[in-house]
């Protein structure tokens, strides 16, 4: 069924949505901006991550720390699953001091983009949680 002239001419003559130049400029902008801002912040955690994992090769860094807590996380074991407790106990107890702590938790969070408090939580059982926590607090 065809549609009627009036129909036809209806349509043609709808008015559209229409901008100003002005406001389409401050549109381009604005994604341009924002585009711009997740472009920078991805370079800047890229860079970060990299001078991170550069650093960690060096014995009582804190990237070193942060390094060997992801391994111990990963645990490359016979069965290819869990954690690793042991390692990460024994790495949390080579840390030498509660400032050395914060800059750890620093590392890890450049080089994982996680929290470490919080990837401990999910990766250990309730006690050995707690004694994870006991091992931090203890720090001076």
């Amino acid at each position: 069924m065809a549609l009627p002239a009036l129909a036809i001419q209806a349509i043609k003559n709808k008015p559209g949505i229409s901008l100003g130049k002005k406001a389409t400029n401050v549109l381009l902008a604005t994604g341009m901006g924002v585009a711009a801002f997740w472009g920078v912040r991805a370079l800047w955690r890229a860079l970060k991550k990299d001078i991170r994992e550069g650093r960690a090769l060096q014995e009582g860094d804190p990237s070193n720390y942060a390094i060997r807590l992801v391994m111990a996380f990963e645990n490359d074991n016979a069965f290819g699953w869990g954690t690793d407790e042991e390692a990460l106990f024994m790495v949390l107890e080579q840390i030498p001091t509660a400032s050395m702590m914060r800059k750890v938790n620093r590392a890890y969070k450049d080089l994982e983009n996680r929290n470490l408090s919080a990837d401990l939580q999910s990766e250990l059982t309730t006690e050995e949680f707690a004694i994870a926590n006991e091992i931090i607090n203890s720090k001076r």
